[in-house]
């Protein structure tokens, strides 16, 4: 959100594309698995994927 600036987005549209994102990334789980990803590699990409930014663009969908 920080820089939603520097791509000339209004508030309203940043949190828009935001909450898209976070909605897109959301079932990161099922599709790394669909796409033939093993628990163990799934779990290790954890930390790319499940994270306060993830959580904040997912509410923001709720609020668009």
């Amino acid at each position: 959100m920080e820089v939603a600036g520097y791509f000339e987005l209004d508030h309203h549209k940043a949190h828009k594309i935001a909450g898209e994102v976070g909605t897109a990334v959301a079932g990161w789980r099922h599709e790394a698995a669909r796409q033939g990803l093993n628990s163990t590699e799934i779990d290790r990409m954890d930390s790319a994927f499940e994270h306060d930014d993830l959580n904040m663009a997912k509410k923001m969908k709720a609020r668009a």
